[in-house]
């Protein structure tokens, strides 16, 4: 019962069908008092009449009868008056013409009772329409919201500005076409992914294919030496190691983008997972006659997936090793604050220019100035979304010609 009152509308249509009622009580009320007044008056005239009557034969007999007409009489003096009343032929079975003050009374009551009847159906008809316009138009703007969804209109809007059960409903029906709509945008963005993944695809093996084919037709087509023969099939599978790699990287980062992975992290030493990831990339730093020094001032604890932030770790390193002069080295600090956990890795490399430096994170993104052919850009877009998927931020700080610093932050809360 309380739910029912709760509704601000049902509420005011209560409220106002009590006041028609209390208003048709009030007529009903006044129109009763009216009959009772026309009674006494018409009681007053006809016994009137007859005493003037007798009081003209017998003023005597009429002082004996007067007090008489206000005096209420028995049960065995009213059925010997109405045994002599018949007797003159004066009955309750008598029509109402006959009586000409009762006549009139039953004519004017009838005609009261019928108007007020007239009128309250009026006013009860009045009241449905108006509750009935109310509840159907409301519905007819759902219907026509619902229809204009069904035809791709899907940012359909019901305005509602009031409180009760069809505004919450009209709030229920937006926030399921913003539903619907967020759906369908994020489906699209699926398929323009797909769409962008496979163009990507086909873009960056592209020349590895065309240098291939080119190598494979030489050693079909010519008569080579030995030597030579070995130098293209060296190309051909440093070619086929480079499309492996990239494809491997496209198909991580692609499943890392539609959420394919779930990391599956454990609270472990971060400090070992960046040496297992400085022993990995040791024989390319060894080539390059690079050091990496790792300093902590004690042991890190990081809820992490090891396999994806050693990932993550190796693309910047390998990063920064290619883009390191030979003989240079490259610094690795891991700091820890009540505040958070940061991991920094700084090379004194070539330096990334002012204009490239806000898109080095964007995947097939090459620094206008980079002469490393065998990059393809995609190494650093991964490790920003792996970190990323593990609530961290990493951000680049670089001037050209000095060098470039990787900051990598976890907060702590």
């Amino acid at each position: 019962m309380n739910s029912y009152f709760i509704n601000p509308q049902l509420k005011k249509s209560s409220i106002s069908l009590g006041m028609i009622m209390v208003i048709f009580i009030i007529g009903i009320f006044v129109l009763l008092n009216n009959h009772y007044s026309q009674l006494k008056e018409d009681y007053v005239h006809s016994f009137g009449g007859i005493v003037a009557k007798i009081n003209e034969e017998d003023p005597e007999l009429a002082k004996e009868v007067i007090p008489l007409l206000t005096t209420e009489i028995s049960q065995e003096e009213a059925t010997k008056g109405a045994e002599i009343l018949r007797e003159y032929g004066l009955s309750k079975d008598l029509e109402n013409s006959l009586f000409p003050y009762i006549n009139t009374t039953f004519k004017v009551n009838n005609q009261t009772f019928i108007s007020i009847f007239i009128i309250m159906t009026l006013v009860l008809f009045i009241f449905n329409y108006y509750q009935h316009t109310y509840f159907y138009k409301r519905a007819r703007k759902i219907t026509s919201g619902a229809k204009n969804i069904v035809e791709g209109k899907y940012d359909t809007y019901i305005e509602e500005d009031q409180e009760g059960d069809f505004p919450k409903l009209t709030t229920a029906f937006n926030s399921m076409g913003k539903i619907i709509r967020n759906n369908l945008e994020e489906l699209n963005k699926e398929k323009q992914f797909l769409v962008d993944l496979l163009s990507d695809i086909s873009h960056q093996l592209k020349t590895p294919l065309s240098s291939m084919i080119v190598y494979n037709d030489i050693l079909m087509e010519k008569e080579l030496p030995r030597n030579k023969q070995l130098t293209f099939l060296g190309n051909n599978q440093k070619q086929l190691e480079r499309m492996e790699w990239l494809i491997k990287s496209l198909l991580k980062l692609a499943r890392l983008d539609v959420q394919a992975i779930k990391f599956e992290k454990e609270n472990r030493s971060i400090n070992r997972t960046i040496e297992e990831v400085i022993k990995s990339v040791d024989n390319k730093a060894l080539e390059k006659h690079i050091p990496i020094h790792f300093s902590s001032k004690g042991e890190v604890l990081l809820e992490q997936d090891f396999y994806w932030v050693k990932e993550a770790l190796i693309n910047i390193l390998v990063n920064s090793i290619q883009h390191s002069k030979k003989g240079e080295e490259v610094n690795i600090e891991l700091i820890e604050t009540p505040i958070y956990k940061r991991i920094i890795i700084e090379d004194h490399g070539t330096g990334i220019s002012d204009e490239d430096l806000p898109n080095i994170f964007k995947r097939f993104y090459k620094a206008k100035t980079s002469k490393n052919s065998d990059s393809v850009g995609i190494g650093l877009a991964l490790a920003k979304t792996i970190i990323e998927g593990h609530e961290g931020v990493i951000e680049a700080q670089s001037e050209l010609g000095v060098g470039t610093k990787f900051i990598i932050t976890f907060l702590q809360y």
